[in-house]
C-alpha cells in the first residue's frame, strides 16, 4: 500500500509546520509510535480474547489518539471501528482483525520511516 494510502499527509505536514519546517518533531513522534503501539495492540488482543468490551473500547480509543497524531490514517480507522464496537457492548471483532492491526502497523510504522528520512535530509 503506497505511503499516502497509509498516511495523513497533512497531518505531517502540519506536524513539520509546528517544528518551524523541520522533521525532529516528525521523528520523535515516530519513534514513540514505534515503542508505544505493540502495547496497545496487545491491550487490544486480550480484551478480544477476554471478550471485554469496556477494555476494548478504551484500548482502541487509546490506539487512535495515537494513531491519529501521527497521521496513521489506516490504522486510526481500524482503531476508530474496534473503539465502535466496543462501545456497543460487543469484542467480537472479525476474523483476522489481529493479522489485519499488526500488518498495517508495520506498514504505517515504514512509511512513516521512510517519510522522515526522506523528506527530513
Amino acid at each position: 500500500m503506497p505511503s499516502s494510502d497509509l498516511l495523513d499527509l497533512t497531518t505531517l505536514q502540519n506536524l513539520v509546520d509546528l517544528d518551524d519546517g523541520g522533521f525532529g518533531l516528525v521523528a520523535e513522534m515516530t519513534v514513540i509510535f514505534r515503542d508505544d503501539t505493540p502495547r496497545r495492540l496487545r491491550d487490544i488482543l486480550l480484551a478480544l480474547e477476554a471478550r471485554d468490551a469496556e477494555a476494548l473500547s478504551r484500548s482502541a480509543h487509546a490506539l487512535k489518539g495515537g494513531a491519529g497524531a501521527i497521521g496513521a490514517k489506516v490504522l486510526r480507522g481500524l482503531a476508530a471501528d474496534l473503539e465502535i464496537l466496543g462501545r456497543s457492548g460487543s469484542a467480537d471483532a472479525p476474523e483476522g482483525t489481529a493479522e489485519a492491526l499488526e500488518a498495517v502497523f508495520r506498514a504505517a510504522l515504514v512509511a512513516l520511516e521512510d517519510y522522515v528520512r526522506r523528506e527530513g535530509k
